[in-house]
Order: C-alpha cells, then structure tokens, then sequence
C-alpha cells in the first residue's frame, strides 16, 4: 500500500516534529509530498524507484517491499515469484500448473524430456534426475536398467506416478526395482499435487 502525505498535514498531527531521514536517499523529508510505504517507509517521490530497473513508483504503480528495497510489480515476480521448472519463467496466480514432487511446471510445459510428448491428468510419467518421462520412455529406461549390471544405475531410475489422478504408484529405488510397490493415496481436490517417498 502505497500513501501520499502532506508534510504539512503530518507537522499539524504531530507526526514530522522530528523530521524523519528518507528511507532511499538518507535525507531528511522537507518536500510538500511524502510517499509512504506501508506500515512505516516513508520516500521522497523522487526517490522512490524500482531497486532492480530503476523504474520510479507511484501511487499508480504496485509497489513491493523485501529486506527494505522496493521492486515493480515484473521485477518482484521475477526475483522472488514461482518460477516453471522446465521454462524457469513466472508462473501467475491466473496460470493452470503441474506439479510433480516439489517441482512446478506451466501446462504447456509439463512433457516428456525424450519424446516431447504433452503430458496430460490420467498420464503416467517419471521423474528421473529432475528431468519427466512418459511412460514409454519410462519403460524403455527400466529395460536398460534391468540389462546393466552396475548397481548405480539402477539406484536412479525414479518412480512412476499418474497425472492428476489421486492414486501414484511407486516403485522403490533399491537393486532390485521390481520387488517392491508403494501406494500412496493423495487427496487434494483443488490442486495437482504430486509426492515421491523413498
């Protein structure tokens, strides 16, 4: 929240007898306008700007507050907002998201790694080092897994899991990959919400 003051005003409530240091200069306010940011920032108006573009805040403008510095609107959400895991962009509050363990993705962006294929809600896929997998790809990963000798490589195939269903299957990471099978039972009716035990 962003409110214009009159110094004057202020002098006659008793709030500027001590005249207050600006917070972006340093100096004391004698201007006629005083910009407060809320609870208690107060700025000359010239000073008052974006601390990663430089663009000057108004009353017209949404004016964001972390660790005393001030950001627009674009530069908050690009520092500080959810960012795709695929396209490392913004994601809005208006945008329809996916989201596999701790990873968020855009719609468009939710696809297999190998095969480009969209993945939509019903589709299985993986996780395999950060990196999604439709469930042929899947396979044909378990394939060469099962026919490598080494032991490593076998510990990083990730689970499988089912897109916007409530029931993910997962298969345990350990030397043997098909000996055992977890169920795990997700209830989030507003959201997309994918975990992975292990």
């Amino acid at each position: 929240m962003l409110d214009i003051l009159l110094a004057f005003y202020l002098d006659d409530m008793g709030g500027h007898s001590q005249r207050k240091t600006v917070c972006g200069c340093g100096n004391q306010i004698h201007d006629q306008y005083i910009l407060r940011v809320s609870p208690d920032l107060e700025w000359h108006a010239a000073c008052l700007k974006c601390a990663e573009c430089s663009q000057h805040l108004d009353e017209a403008s949404t004016c964001f507050v972390r660790n005393g510095k001030t950001y627009c609107k674009r530069d908050y959400m690009w520092l500080f907002g959810i960012k795709c895991s695929k396209c490392n962009k913004s994601i809005s509050r208006n945008d329809l998201v996916m989201r596999a363990r701790g990873n968020v993705y855009h719609m468009g962006c939710f696809r297999c790694t190998v095969c480009s294929r969209h993945l939509l809600p019903g589709d299985e896929f993986s996780l395999r080092d950060e990196e999604l997998l439709c469930r042929a790809d899947h396979s044909a990963l378990l394939e060469l897994t099962d026919s490598a000798s080494s032991p490593e490589l076998k510990t990083h195939v990730r689970p499988l899991h089912m897109a916007g269903k409530a029931l993910g299957v997962y298969l345990s990471c350990c030397f043997n990959l098909r000996t055992r099978l977890f169920f795990f039972l997700l209830c989030c009716p507003f959201f997309l919400f994918f975990s992975h035990l292990s």
